[in-house]
């Protein structure tokens, strides 16, 4: 199949066949220079690595290099997708892979190549590739590429995240006394700034940092460029949901590390401080995907990081996470349905055992456009299509989407206010300038 020069239809699935597509921007550009991003940095890094997993694995590192090489000349000229090799330690999910692509090959051998296949399953392939060549190593299991990065990011945010510190710890100490009407404005605040938080995402930079501004000052400047904002909606449920006692559980799928992810620990701190829940549950990635994405091991060290600032109120608030983390209050859940080639329609099939543990929740935060295009399962929907029928049965709890758009999908939206974006800024699908506070509840929506 051959690439065409023109914008996904609606209906079809985002897909690098579309010329015009930001899906075809990412593999023909994006992708290549994440991968060359990863061979530069093992090779200005070979030394610390040496030394740090031993001097066994430089032989190794030079087979990673080649490996990685490989896999980027397949992606530019549109090669099949192949199979990966049960060679790997300690993830058992290749399988799961390698029976997506053989179902691709047996509809239509052109739809199993990068461009031709949908650019969810692609672009996921990618850095599942990426991760099966470190696995397939016996030195560089636990080497995390993407960690530098994502370390980056959080220093290079310091004074921001230090003066949201200030403001949560303010919001926190205070918010036993406060009025309602003072606790929803501080509610919007911290979702708010979850929501800024997002723009933080270094697979769209290929791993350069992004500026962050003082985010509790721009909320409120920035309210323009919310094309949907449940922000009072949320409230509402949420305070219905603590009235009847129905605070027990909320999960977050966590998108980006960094200072996205210390402004997730703020909303979830403020969630638990004022009873709408006994519990968060916190997602994360079980291996280094979409550079900047969370796994355990980013979590941690962002709140080791925290708790040895020389920043005061930083400082009180990395001690206070890792109490709630002590006392069960926040837990840190590792599935592995996160990498697998599946939307989220898929998982009452795929995990079933996952979905109902997602019922037990009353409330999911989903963050960031990864996780937006999964609940939409990468269709380019008509934008004024509603969010129920977009997640086509995805039910499991209440939802609520965060996400700034990064990507060329997007539902809930009168088409009106699309076509004077589209005026404004041809590619404002690609820049998160603009974002959503978009929920679905199951027994109250709108």
């Amino acid at each position: 199949m051959e690439i065409q020069n023109l914008k996904t239809p609606f209906g079809k699935f985002l897909s690098g066949k579309y010329e015009k597509s930001f899906a075809y921007k990412t593999i023909k550009d994006r992708l290549p220079v994440i991968i060359t991003s990863i061979i530069d940095n093992i090779s200005q890094c070979k030394d610390s690595i040496i030394t740090k997993y031993g001097s066994n694995c430089s032989e190794e590192l030079k087979q990673v290099i080649g490996q990685l090489s490989e896999l980027k000349s397949e992606m530019m000229t549109n090669k099949p997708l192949k199979f990966m090799s049960s060679s790997e330690n300690g993830k058992e999910d290749i399988s799961k892979w390698n029976e997506c692509i053989k179902n691709q090959q047996f509809k239509n051998a052109n739809l199993s190549t990068w461009y031709n296949s949908v650019w969810l399953f692609s672009e996921c392939y990618m850095y599942r590739r990426v991760a099966h060549i470190f696995l397939s190593t016996t030195t560089l299991l636990t080497y995390d590429y993407f960690e530098k990065q994502k370390h980056d990011n959080f220093t290079t945010s310091l004074e921001t995240i230090s003066v949201l510190a200030n403001y949560t710890m303010k919001v926190l100490n205070e918010s036993e006394s406060n009025l309602i009407d003072n606790q929803k404005n501080c509610f919007t605040n911290l979702l708010k700034s979850a929501l800024w938080g997002n723009k933080c995402d270094l697979s769209l930079s290929q791993g350069s940092a992004v500026k962050i501004e003082d985010m509790v000052d721009q909320t409120k400047t920035l309210d323009e460029n919310i094309l949907i904002d449940h922000s009072d909606l949320i409230w509402t449920r949420l305070n219905h949901f603590r009235a009847d006692k129905k605070g027990t559980t909320i999960d977050i799928f966590l998108d980006n590390a960094g200072y996205e992810l210390f402004t997730d620990f703020c909303i979830a701190a403020f969630l638990i401080e004022n009873n709408f829940a006994k519990k968060i549950r916190f997602y994360v990635k079980s291996i280094p995907w979409f550079v900047s994405d969370v796994t355990e091991r980013d979590l941690f060290w962002t709140i080791d990081t925290m708790k040895n600032s020389n920043h005061k109120n930083l400082m009180k608030l990395g001690h206070r996470c890792s109490k709630y983390l002590e006392d069960n209050k926040w837990t840190v859940e590792i599935e592995s349905f996160w990498t697998e080639p599946y939307d989220f329609s898929q998982m009452k099939v795929e995990s079933l055992p996952l979905y109902n543990k997602l019922s037990e929740a009353i409330l999911i935060i989903f963050k960031g456009d990864l996780n937006y295009r999964k609940l939409m399962g990468d269709i380019n929907w008509d934008y004024e299509t509603d969010l129920k029928t977009a997640l086509r049965g995805f039910q499991p709890t209440n939802i609520v989407t965060l996400r700034t758009v990064k990507a060329d999908l997007i539902v809930g939206v009168p088409h009106k206010k699309v076509n004077e974006l589209f005026c404004k800024q041809e590619n404002w699908m690609e820049t998160g300038q603009y974002g959503l506070i978009h929920s679905y509840f199951v027994d109250h929506n709108l």
